[in-house]
């Protein structure tokens, strides 16, 4: 592997980029999309939206992904689709599902709430739909899909 694992690519209609699973390939892979989503100009809306649920979908990853603490690869997709924006993510991690991962209930009170668990709440929040498979070489897949306003 070489120095720089970090690959990006854009094109009118899509990015990618193919990041380490550390949080400079998720700075990267923040600037990157950011800098594709502002040169469509979509609304502040869906900026902001596509920018949470890429964080939370890429820290979620480098945290709780991996079994070893080597370097691995995150790819990331962004791609407009009439209204719709599709972000997907792929990595090589334990298997994990997030589309029927348990929500977790909110707490009534800072003091007692759990650490954790809120980010898919966020993600479900914002997107139009989640899409999970596991690929025929072992990697996790996630489509999660935007409505653009």
């Amino acid at each position: 592997m070489s120095d720089n694992p970090i690959r990006s690519a854009a094109s009118d209609s899509a990015w990618s980029i193919a990041m380490p699973n550390n949080l400079g390939g998720l700075k990267k892979g923040l600037n990157g999309l950011g800098a594709w989503l502002e040169s469509h100009k979509l609304d502040m809306d869906t900026e902001n939206r596509a920018r949470l649920v890429f964080e939370e979908i890429v820290t979620n990853v480098i945290r709780y992904g991996f079994a070893d603490a080597g370097v691995h690869i995150i790819r990331a997709v962004a791609e407009l689709d009439g209204d719709d924006l599709r972000l997907s993510f792929e990595d090589d991690g334990r298997l994990f599902d997030p589309t029927t991962a348990p929500v977790v209930a909110p707490d009534h009170s800072l003091a007692r709430a759990s650490i954790g668990g809120r980010g898919l709440i966020l993600v479900r929040a914002a997107a139009r739909r989640m899409d999970y498979e596991r690929t025929n070489n072992g990697s996790n897949r996630l489509t999660v899909t935007l409505p653009r306003q």
